[in-house]
């Protein structure tokens, strides 16, 4: 079996984990340890040929089977490297490590079968050899064989073939390489795509290291890969001692996918790059990690010492269905903490620490933002990881300590839900569905899937569905023109945008992006270069600020508010069908071939067998039904939300408080033809705006959030109040809890409330309860508990603060940083000035 970079399966020895799936990847559930052993001592029994053939072992010629040690290890190969530099999992690795036996014994589930995208990068690489033979020399294998013979390895290696490249080519020296020694540890063969010997202007001859891609944009995990090929072939150049000087190239390069090219094609762009810092990494994962990795002890549950994170990148991993029962559902509360959406590699670790491992006993952690130890990240999530860890525990939907969010708004008469699915492989986007609900809740979709990657197809599909909604809002934008002209503001709309997933938004972002050439983007859908703004386009401010976000990614405002019980992720799947136990309508089933364990888009699977029409993959009506199944619930976990923000806000506690006016498009600033007066106005106006959102956003987390952060000082004890100057003095006692703050006499604008979010959130009533801190003096910095507030006579004397000086308790007070720009409407003004004097 020839192995390739994109490869599923990392090639070791020829024999290969007997515990294989004999049904396809990902459907249904996990086998039993019974079933796994029973298979396994089958194939023990003499039908480990079955599996080689399988895989295609035999193409290649028997290769006898090696354990490394007592431990059983078999050797390594660079595969391994790139495995551990994109998931960074010492489980995989070791695994990765491990001989037919010892994962047998465990046993571990391990689908070997080639992945569809493997096959695609197998076929990528061909296509380019091939037209490279074409146009320049290149050593290859023999008819019938996968790599290189070992006498024209040498060959090429001495500078006794005339051709510029080798492909397939074995690097692996005979002994154990210098950067191994000690480790107990060995390589397995290591086959590159392609080698390049040039003769420099000196005489030496210089070897440089390529990788083929099927991907359009070299990772950090490929050019380390590419490193330690680099390191192997040193090696290898070392022990045939070279009668005349070498070198190698300092720079390595990925050959991909070309920006303007499809993954059905032949050509290639290099991307090179310098090794030096790789090579850096590559040496301490081979002298540090890889060893102390290898020394981990395999087995069952707890018995497993190799450290394991389940997170959306194991989806396409050999190993995921055995990783996968220790969040099983029948687990409940004994669950792995990975089962708890959010929580990363480091949180885990750092609760592992803490001996928190199980949901059970995250659920339970209710002073874990305050454990030392815990790291940034753990303790500003911590409340909403135990949140989630509880309603996985339980089974049991809840709040958050979250009350209220900016991410989506009270209000929307008309409701436009978009799905986008997106083909890593050719950076294209693989389906894009639109539905508009209206009032009345009468719904029309229009949903498209591009048939090829080409640029036209990816074209037609954004023009014709985005052009519908463009549409859409321009006929709500004109009625609501009609209705402020005869001032009618009954009749005024408030329509919005939803997505589902964030990335969503991004891939139709960076598709407009692909389109900006084509004249029906740059004129009919010039509002969605306005709405979605590319990176190289400037941003539309307008829509950009806190009173004009132009889409809302329910997802994010799903776990903003709730805690769910469901596990790794909140992909609109699982999220349905827990808000359907409560009422929500619509869930989304998936068809058969449409699972993914941690996401509702398409998958690569899925795409990949579409776009190369691989016989029974899902065909255009499938996929249409999947988007329209999608856009179903999305519409349904949306009605719900509107559904508990009215009864929130019937008690008086609305959740959903991003404020928009009606519906009007803002014509103000064109981004395809912004002259450079304009580009600062908008950068000023953009910066005002981002600022103005994200102090929102931090008032409007609890108190307690707030105060964790040392954002705010909460539950201050008001002692006395006195005059200074013409202003006021109030004295305060700060809990122990808020004596971290970061907040200080060098704050220009604070705010001093009783907490009420309707008084904190509104930015219009933030003068009315300014204050400042008053600088301590040599006196006062004995008494770290004491803070002194000055705030002026015309806010103290004024009717609010005086109702919260007669309604507020004792020890009710709080004190938080609001946004304050001095600058913005100053530079505004200026540039607006300057554009006016250029015009004239």
């Amino acid at each position: 079996m020839r192995i390739t970079s994109l490869s599923a399966v990392c090639f070791g020895a020829a024999t290969v984990s007997p515990l294989v799936r004999s049904r396809s990847r990902h459907s249904g559930p996990a086998a039993t340890q019974g079933e796994a052993y029973c298979l396994a001592s089958a194939v023990r029994e003499g039908l480990m040929h079955v599996w080689r053939d399988r895989v295609g072992f035999g193409q290649v010629g028997s290769v006898p089977e090696r354990t490394w040690g007592a431990a059983g290890l078999k050797g390594f190969s660079a595969s391994t490297v790139k495995s551990w530099f994109q998931y960074r999992c010492e489980r995989k690795v070791r695994y990765e490590l491990s001989s037919d036996d010892e994962l047998a014994a465990v046993p571990v589930l391990k689908d070997i079968r080639e992945a569809p995208w493997a096959k695609l990068g197998n076929e990528f690489e061909d296509r380019v050899v091939n037209r490279l033979a074409a146009e320049a020399a290149v050593l290859r294998p023999a008819p019938g064989e996968k790599v290189l013979s070992e006498r024209l390895t040498l060959a090429f290696l001495r500078g006794e073939r005339s051709e510029t490249y080798a492909a397939q080519i074995n690097l692996k020296p005979t002994g154990v390489p210098r950067f191994l020694e000690g480790t107990g540890l060995e390589l397995n063969r290591n086959i590159a795509d392609l080698v390049r010997r040039e003769i420099l202007p000196d005489g030496r001859a210089c070897f440089t290291i390529i990788d083929i891609k099927a991907t359009r944009r070299a990772t950090a995990f490929h050019k380390t890969q590419i490193a330690f090929y680099v390191r192997v072939l040193e090696e290898r150049l070392a022990e045939i001692r070279l009668s005349s000087p070498v070198t190698l190239n300092r720079d390595g390069e990925v050959w991909r996918i070309p920006d303007n090219g499809t993954a059905q094609g032949d050509r290639a762009d290099a991307e090179v790059f310098a090794l030096r810092p790789y090579l850096r990494q590559v040496d301490d994962f081979c002298s540090q990690t890889l060893p102390a990795i290898a020394q981990k002890r395999i087995g069952f549950g707890p018995s497993d010492q190799t450290f394991h994170h389940l997170y959306f990148k194991c989806e396409q991993c050999a190993f995921l269905e055995h990783c996968v029962q220790s969040i099983a559902p029948a687990l409940a509360a004994g669950r792995d903490v990975s089962a708890v959406p959010g929580v990363t590699h480091d949180s885990k670790r750092a609760l592992k620490r803490m001996g928190i491992e199980t949901v059970g006993a995250l659920s339970k952690a209710y002073g874990l933002a305050k454990t030392p130890g815990a790291g940034w990240s753990l303790t500003r999530n911590a409340s909403r990881l135990v949140a989630r860890a509880a309603a996985l525990a339980t089974n049991a939907i809840q709040r958050t300590e979250e009350e209220h969010t900016f991410l989506m708004p009270p209000r929307a008469d008309l409701r436009f839900f978009v799905s986008v699915d997106y083909d890593p492989v050719d950076d294209r986007i693989a389906a894009v569905g639109y539905r508009r609900v209206g009032p009345d809740g009468s719904a029309s979709d229009d949903i498209r899937v591009p048939q090829t990657a080409e640029l036209k197809d990816e074209a037609d599909a954004l023009v014709a569905v985005m052009g519908r909604l463009i549409g859409d809002l321009a006929a709500v934008d004109q009625a609501n023109r009609e209705a402020m002209d005869r001032g009618d503001d009954a009749a005024l709309k408030y329509a919005h945008i939803f997505f589902y997933e964030p990335s969503e938004a991004l891939s139709l972002q960076k598709a407009v992006g692909r389109h900006l050439d084509d004249p029906r983007v740059r004129g009919a859908l010039l509002h969605l270069v306005r709405l979605f703004p590319p990176e190289d386009i400037v941003p539309e401010p307008e829509f950009k600020g806190a009173h004009h976000l132009p889409a809302t990614a329910v997802r994010s405002v799903v776990e903003h508010l709730y805690a769910l019980p469901v596990s790794v992720a909140y992909d609109l799947r699982q999220v349905s069908q827990a808000l359907a136990t409560v009422g929500a309508a619509a869930a989304y089933t998936p068809a058969p071939g449409f699972e993914r364990p941690f996401s509702s888009l398409l998958s690569i699977d899925v795409i990949r067998g579409f776009r190369e029409s691989v016989a029974g993959a899902p065909g255009t009506e499938d996929i249409v039904a999947d988007v329209a199944a999608r856009l179903s619930a999305l519409q349904g976990v949306t009605a719900w939300l509107y559904a508990q923000h009215a009864v929130a806000t019937a008690s008086g506690q609305p959740m959903l408080r991003l404020s928009k006016r009606p519906f009007l498009f803002h014509e103000t600033f064109d981004p395809l033809d912004a002259a450079d007066l304009d580009v600062l106005i908008a950068c000023e106006l953009l910066e005002n705006r981002a600022g103005l959102l994200e102090a929102l956003v931090n008032l409007a987390q609890p108190a307690s959030r707030r105060r964790d952060a040392s954002r705010a000082m909460a539950g201050l004890e008001l002692l006395s109040v006195v005059n200074y100057g013409r202003d006021k003095l109030m004295r305060f006692r700060i809990p122990p809890a808020s004596q971290d703050s970061d907040l200080g006499p060098n704050d220009l604008k604070l705010i001093l409330t009783d907490d009420q979010p309707d008084l904190r959130l509104d930015m219009l009533q933030w003068p009315l309860v300014e204050c400042r801190i008053l600088q301590p003096s040599p006196q006062d910095v004995a008494y770290s508990n004491i803070v002194k507030v000055i705030v002026g006579r015309g806010v103290f004397d004024g009717p609010l603060f005086q109702d919260l000086l007669r309604t507020t308790p004792t020890k009710g007070w709080h004190l938080d940083r609001h946004f304050i720009d001095f600058n913005t409407d100053k530079a505004a003004r200026f540039l607006r000035h300057l554009a006016a004097g250029q015009a004239a």
